[in-house]
């Protein structure tokens, strides 16, 4: 899309892009911004990219697309601008407090349909229509209602509506990620991540459906979306299937089923880990641990159900040109980002610090290979910052207090980012005098920035409306009826409320994100888990896993369509294959709310045991479910009765 843009155009998306990317980079490492300008600024330059990138086609509403860009730069200004006075009349705002946040939630919703659909519309003038009439509803859903602009008043600045957890965890967190995903693919990690597992498991039984499996596992813990996971390493993986002996429509099924797995699996868990850390208060390391074990017991669930299709056909992939123990010898720097963004979430950075330590590896891994170099500023500026705030603690456990106080208004990290920048323009001329490219290096790390602004759109539009769904939500009280009335459906059953959850997020799914639709199934479904006993961050997985279910669930299943398309296969057969093979994603939310060990609730010994035990039942739910053993007993009897015979 980025292609079909005017030139004047283009550098205005790229330096948006970059100015994303400088922007909460300082942020994260150097200096946090206010509150206002940090969800605004992000706001703002989503609004702007996403009307600049889904275009109208007639040149009059190309017109109506630039008079959007400016009331979307008004209407946010006018937030970021009035921050303190609109918080402190809140109750009291003024006839251009409520015209301004009109226009705000309206172009929220426009937004949304460019870029997400038409369900989004339906959902946010449902909800916008429920604030206003909630008067006239029936007894259970009612309450006092308000007229437009007073709803939307409430929903444009309170902190539980456009600008709250979702703007706040898209800023904070996912931008940072997605755009490290971006980085990290440009540095050339993309390609080991597909070699190292065929050379692993590529020639066993089921080969090329195993490699898929594990690509899917590796990219996806960084990549942040079922869908570009699927069509990201599906392409490669999916032909290599069918060649293999896979029918065409089981080759595009298990891609998907792979791919949803990466939503699941740390360092970056998409966007839902972050949110999960927002809402619970829980630190994000934490989450992460919980996170691994089930993650890989998802993987673990698909790979066997792969393998045990594989024995019914007897289909066995290729022997790769190289050992795995070459590869991984020779191309082992590529795993080194995600290393380091695990390592330093779990010593206690912040993610966002720790995604842009992970950014900056890339820089530095990308010099492996001359096609791949990316600028390396800012690799050297981080460095520098990382040892200034490393001797800056070594020397306080060394020297007096006083004088750490006098150094540290020396060795201050905006003091060393100006060092860094100067070390970096030395370095670059003096590399160029050597024959480096620098000016190619410069325009991959636009580029590097330029897709991962991109990425993040789809997700970001939805802020405006998700602002919407829960501001209704929370003005209307209904958050605090809703538990009530799903236990009161399921009859307080936990099976029955986890299948009515179930359903809700596939509905949901449909038309929404599926980020999205956690968001809002979590804000009222969580409490209904809470209430039946379920402790409060395995009542969040719950939800987190069943949200994803839409990707590859008839009938909408885009992630499973995507892996038809490129499997060249009946979209509905792939899509009931996708569903076979992801069934531990239905089978995790029972555990997450029967086992608390699962979700590390327990003694070590309990945590031990319930692993062991659920690595088992893992193994025997795949062989079930494959349907093998029902060939194995028609194979054995149907010797014996021919023997018999003869």
């Amino acid at each position: 899309m980025y292609k079909k843009l005017k030139p004047f155009e283009k550098v205005i998306f790229d330096a948006l892009s970059l100015l994303l990317v400088l922007f909460y980079s300082w942020s994260a490492v150097i200096e946090p911004a206010n509150l206002q300008y940090h969800r605004g600024i992000y706001v703002i330059i989503t609004y702007i990219l996403c009307f600049m990138l889904y275009q109208s086609k007639s040149p009059i509403m190309r017109a109506v697309d630039y008079l959007l860009i400016i009331l979307s730069v008004v209407s946010v200004s006018y937030w970021m601008i009035n921050f303190e006075a609109i918080n402190y009349r809140t109750g009291a705002e003024n006839l251009v407090d409520q015209w301004m946040a009109v226009v705000g939630v309206l172009i929220g919703i426009e937004l949304a349909r460019r870029v997400v659909g038409s369900v989004f519309v339906i959902l946010g003038t449902a909800f916008v229509l429920y604030g206003m009439f909630g008067a006239h509803m029936p007894d259970m859903f009612a309450h006092a209602g308000d007229t437009l602009p007073g709803l939307c008043t409430s929903i444009f600045y309170k902190p539980d509506g456009v600008f709250g957890i979702m703007a706040n965890v898209l800023a904070t967190y996912v931008l940072l990620f997605v755009i490290f995903g971006a980085y990290l693919e440009k540095c050339g990690a993309q390609k080991f991540f597909i070699d190292w597992p065929l050379a692993a498991v590529g020639h066993k039984v089921g080969g090329p459906a195993k490699v898929s499996v594990i690509a899917s596992g590796l990219f996806g813990s960084i990549s942040g979306s079922a869908i570009a996971n699927t069509v990201s390493t599906g392409t490669f993986t999916i032909p290599m299937m069918k060649k293999a002996g896979f029918r065409p429509h089981i080759a595009g099924g298990i891609e998907p089923a792979a791919s949803i797995g990466g939503m699941f699996m740390p360092p970056i868990m998409g966007a839902g880990g972050f949110i999960m850390a927002e809402m619970t208060g829980f630190n994000y390391s934490h989450i992460m641990l919980v996170a691994i074990f089930p993650a890989v017991m998802y993987f673990y669930s698909v790979y066997m159900m792969v393998h045990w299709e594989a024995k019914m056909h007897n289909i066995v992939g290729e022997r790769f040109g190289e050992k795995a123990t070459t590869i991984l010898k020779r191309e082992w720097l590529y795993i080194t980002p995600l290393v380091v963004i695990t390592l330093f979430m779990l010593t206690g950075y912040s993610p966002a610090y720790s995604a842009i330590l992970g950014l900056a590896t890339c820089v530095a891994v990308s010099h492996k290979t001359p096609d791949t170099r990316i600028d390396p500023s800012a690799g050297i500026i981080m460095a520098l910052v990382l040892l200034g705030g490393w001797l800056m603690s070594g020397l306080a456990l060394v020297i007096d207090a006083a004088t750490v106080t006098s150094l540290a208004k020396v060795i201050r990290p905006r003091y060393l980012v100006v060092f860094g920048l100067l070390v970096s323009v030395a370095v670059a001329l003096y590399r160029h005098k050597k024959g480096a490219d620098v000016k190619t290096e410069l325009v991959h790390f636009v580029e590097a920035a330029r897709s991962g602004t991109e990425n993040s759109l789809k997700i970001g539009a939805t802020v405006g409306v998700i602002g919407i769904i829960i501001g209704v939500l929370t003005y209307s009280g209904l958050i605090l009826t809703f538990a009530d009335i799903v236990i009161e459906l399921a009859e307080g059953s936990l099976p029955l409320t986890i299948l009515l959850i179930a359903l809700a997020s596939l509905i949901l799914g449909m038309g929404v994100p599926v980020t999205a639709a956690y968001l809002i199934t979590a804000v009222v479904a969580v409490p209904a888990l809470t209430h039946l006993g379920v402790n409060e961050l395995a009542a969040h997985m719950i939800v987190y896993w069943l949200s994803q279910d839409s990707n590859i669930t008839p009938p909408v299943c885009i992630a499973a369509f995507a892996g038809a398309t490129i499997a060249k296969a009946n979209m509905w057969r792939t899509a009931f294959a996708s569903f076979k093979f992801a069934k531990f994603l239905y089978l995790g939310p029972f555990l997450f709310g029967y086992v608390p060990a699962f979700s590390l609730n327990g003694s070590a010994m309990d945590i031990a045991k319930a692993y062991v035990l659920i690595t088992i039942g893992t193994w025997l739910y795949a062989y079930v479910l494959s349907g093998i053993w029902v060939k194995q007993l028609r194979d054995r009897f149907g010797k014996k009765t021919v023997s018999h015979a003869k």
